[in-house]
């Protein structure tokens, strides 16, 4: 039994993640002002509450908009955390001065969940919430503040390293098997995908090649993955940029038109037929078409078959 699992969290889950740790971080706050007592600002509560009460409202709007689903936007949590202790601090020190690691929280989800560098941006919002938040006295408290910064950096830097590495990798593995070794076109594994994401609303050209396992026994296998190749080529130079060109047989071939009608797919056949003949190779091909339907594949079978017919194309063992 497979299934597919992905590499990190989705940006859902993360913006889920970083609505809680921020409300935890504003009742953290909260109860430590409640411990200092009479010492700590009232004020501080009503900018606690006021920050949750926002808080809440930006999270249903953000669901009723989808926003849950943008990654760029998962930003705001940090941005929202520095900020907040920024202006705790400012009002009542007690209630952040003891904790500085909330700040370093901060920047471990910067690393989880933006791309590389991004964490140098936060830096400034990070030690000005350090020194507002910490009570820290400058420039007596600056060795301390550098070595905290340089802290939250590799903190936010070397998960943020490990996911690229990680994306960058199971982006070269899912190429790997998504592509046919011989001539490097997409192999038949996203076939079934590409054209239900694409239903009604594209071309099919099924190209087989005529008598290419005689040509294969007669010429051996090096020089039949030759041919392959060489029409690989004439047929990757036949399709259109937006074109999407499989090998999903032995000697079998799909181009998938998105977006093109009957007229752009016989147009890409003749593209074809010009640049085989000008290669000058022995082995000929039979091509259907089919547009605008829901089984594309078999009314493409049928009009490729058809065509061989037409030609004696057909194998005669």
């Amino acid at each position: 039994m497979t299934g597919h699992v992905d590499s990190q969290p989705s940006a859902g889950r993360w913006h889920v993640i970083g609505l809680t740790a921020y409300l935890w971080l504003l009742v953290l706050y909260a109860a430590k002002a409640y411990g200092a007592g009479a010492q700590v600002d009232s004020r501080v509560y009503w900018l606690l509450a006021g920050a949750a009460m926002l808080t809440v409202v930006v999270a249903v709007a953000g669901r009723l908009r989808g926003w849950q689903q943008s990654r760029v936007l998962l930003f705001g949590w940090p941005a929202a955390s520095l900020v907040i202790t920024t202006l705790v601090g400012a009002v009542a020190s007690d209630a952040t001065r003891e904790l500085p690691g909330t700040i370093t929280v901060t920047f471990a989800y910067i690393g989880l969940t933006c791309r590389r560098w991004r964490s140098l941006a936060f830096v400034p919002l990070g030690v000005l919430a350090f020194v507002v938040g910490g009570a820290k006295v400058l420039p007596g408290d600056l060795t301390t503040v550098v070595l905290a910064a340089a802290m939250w950096v590799i903190v936010a830097e070397v998960p943020a390293w490990l996911i690229s590495r990680l994306e960058e990798q199971s982006a070269l593995l899912r190429k790997i098997a998504q592509t046919d070794a011989l001539t490097q076109l997409l192999n038949r594994s996203t076939l079934a995908p590409q054209l239900s994401a694409h239903a009604g609303r594209c071309s099919v050209v099924l190209i087989d090649l005529d008598n290419f396992k005689t040509y294969n026994d007669r010429h051996g296998h090096e020089a039949g993955d030759q041919l392959l190749v060489a029409f690989a080529d004439a047929l990757r130079w036949s399709a259109r940029k937006e074109d999407v060109v499989f090998r999903i047989g032995g000697d079998e071939f799909l181009v998938m038109l998105v977006g093109a009608a009957h007229a752009e797919a016989e147009r890409t056949l003749d593209r074809l037929r010009r640049r085989w003949a000008e290669a000058g190779t022995p082995v000929t091909y039979s091509a259907g078409i089919a547009a605008g339907e829901r089984d594309l594949m078999r009314l493409a079978d049928e009009q490729m078959y058809a065509d061989k017919r037409s030609r004696g194309g057909l194998p005669t063992d």
